[in-house]
């Protein structure tokens, strides 16, 4: 992950967005409610819980943000950078040190050629802005969908010109890959190349094979059984365009198709609370019984050069003593 400049402690705290200031206020309720869930369950969860809130519960939160963003820009009015720092407060860094890009991603060569596209994507791209004009109402998750439905219901000849259109486009990044010549640092394709890159370290220890399968969510529910049917409406679709089409599709949802995936994760949800008292149980039951205290039956002294047992005492041996009596006899 890129790490951020710094920024000055004096410096007025940036405004949050509508739902972040929900995700904030709600954070420790649904904790609550949901215990078993890892932090991304929650995440995706608190995501659906905004997008199912009522327009005049969505308006309140709105309106806060609103709120939030007066009282910033009033601070930031006022407020006097250190040397060092730009008007907002953030270290200035020279950009040649800045090895990579927004969410961590190496930077790209600007001249390098810009990746192809698939059928589908270059026709969400061309008919994006008129389907908009025709659905003013539309929220972003409804548009989606009705994008994708418009995709499927097309006809076998207009789906074959998207699809010619998607194979000049291959055509396309495939001749300028051949053709370009990557500058020193880079790889083939144009991403900066950095041996010293930071790592994410896994923490975790192995997990025991034969504990129980974690509770999945209602997005991952969802994703098991929608999944098959995007791969068979967008043949060679890829991993990243696939996620996308996923996460429209749950987002367009109303809260009645979701229910059902609902019902599924508060199930499992359930069997993994109940294996994972079996196998807690099982564990404790298999672990080796703890060694019985030690009882010394004498106390040592690691300064001293004799012990001094509980039953008997030992003659304390004095090496000069006896070479006195062997040279010097009584």
């Amino acid at each position: 992950m890129a790490k951020r400049a710094a920024r000055d402690a004096g410096a007025p705290k940036r405004n949050m967005s509508a739902y972040l200031l929900y995700q904030n206020a709600m954070r420790e309720q649904f904790k609550a409610l949901n215990p078993g869930m890892t932090f991304g369950q929650l995440a995706k969860y608190t995501s659906a819980m905004y997008s199912e809130l009522v327009p005049s519960e969505k308006e309140a939160w709105v309106a806060r943000a609103e709120a939030d963003k007066a009282r910033y820009l009033h601070e930031l009015a006022s407020y006097v950078p250190p040397p060092g720092y730009d008007p907002k407060g953030d270290a200035i860094v020279s950009a040649v040190n800045v090895k990579y890009g927004k969410k961590g991603k190496p930077e790209k060569d600007a001249n390098a050629p810009k990746r192809n596209m698939s059928a589908y994507l270059l026709y969400q791209n061309a008919m994006r802005e008129q389907f908009k004009r025709e659905n003013p109402g539309m929220t972003f998750g409804q548009l989606a969908k009705y994008t994708s439905h418009m995709y499927k219901n097309l006809t076998p000849e207009e789906k074959a010109t998207w699809e010619a259109r998607a194979q000049q486009d291959k055509a396309r990044y495939d001749a300028e890959i051949a053709a370009y010549v990557p500058p020193p640092g880079h790889d083939a394709r144009g991403v900066l190349i950095d041996d010293h890159r930071p790592r994410k370290r896994n923490k975790r220890g192995p997990r025991d094979p034969a504990a129980p399968k974690r509770a999945s969510g209602a997005y991952v529910f969802f994703t098991n059984v929608m999944r098959p049917k995007v791969l068979h409406e967008f043949p060679g679709i890829k991993f990243v365009e696939l996620g996308k089409v996923l996460g429209e599709r749950w987002r367009a949802l109303t809260p009645e198709e979701k229910k059902s995936y609902e019902e599924m994760a508060a199930e499992d949800k359930v069997r993994f609370q109940v294996e994972m008292q079996q196998y807690t149980s099982t564990q404790a039951a298999a672990a080796p019984p703890p060694p019985p205290p030690v009882e010394h039956s004498y106390y040592h002294d690691p300064s001293a050069a004799y012990a001094v047992y509980d039953t008997q005492e030992v003659p304390h041996h004095d090496p000069y003593a006896q070479h006195h009596s062997a040279h010097y006899p009584a």
